[in-house]
């Protein structure tokens, strides 16, 4: 009865995950402590090879700020391949701001596309860079450069909520066992 009941639970959880529908993704890193600059000296990256497919991403979405007189622009590429691959890469995203997309104030900046889709296992990596000249008052700032890791989330920011959910196969393949180990 146990392992019925752990199936069970088990399916329903899998089940959950694998058929959520969801609003449409944005990449982030989902920092709000530490900064770092972006400007001509200062490029910024993320490489993720993504676990499954990821439907209905429509852009990146950053915590970001200007300098009090930022006059450039700044740019957000995505491709697949690593950061080795940036100068030759195709871009599937490439979204370009100006300074009027941001304010001096820390707020989220999106950088948005058509929908699109992202196949599992491959390698992608979005860059964020600008010809902003490398002084605090013509440069961006964001949250979570860096070492941050990029992630999904909602429009509102919020973190892995209805991402694909590598894990509700293996949850089904457990349920499917329990069940079958029970008869």
């Amino acid at each position: 009865m146990k392992i019925r009941m752990i199936a069970a639970a088990a399916a329903a959880v899998a089940g959950a995950a694998a058929t959520t529908t969801h609003a449409s993704l944005f990449m982030t890193t989902g920092q709000t402590g530490a900064q770092v600059q972006v400007d001509v000296n200062h490029t910024q990256y993320w490489t993720y090879t993504v676990p499954g497919n990821v439907t209905d991403l429509i852009g990146a979405m950053f915590t970001m700020k200007r300098g009090s007189q930022t006059t450039a622009s700044i740019t957000f590429d995505l491709f697949e391949g690593t950061f080795d691959d940036f100068s030759t890469a195709d871009r599937i995203m490439s979204v370009v701001l100006g300074p009027e997309s941001f304010t001096q104030s820390w707020d989220w900046v999106r950088f948005e596309v058509q929908p699109m889709t992202l196949i599992a296992g491959r390698t992608y990596t979005g860059v964020i860079y600008s010809d902003a000249a490398d002084m605090q008052s013509q440069a961006y700032f964001i949250k979570g450069g860096g070492e941050s890791q990029l992630f999904f989330s909602d429009e509102n920011g919020n973190h892995g909520g209805d991402v694909p959910a590598p894990g509700a196969i293996a949850l089904l393949a457990l349920a499917g066992i329990a069940a079958r180990r029970r008869r």
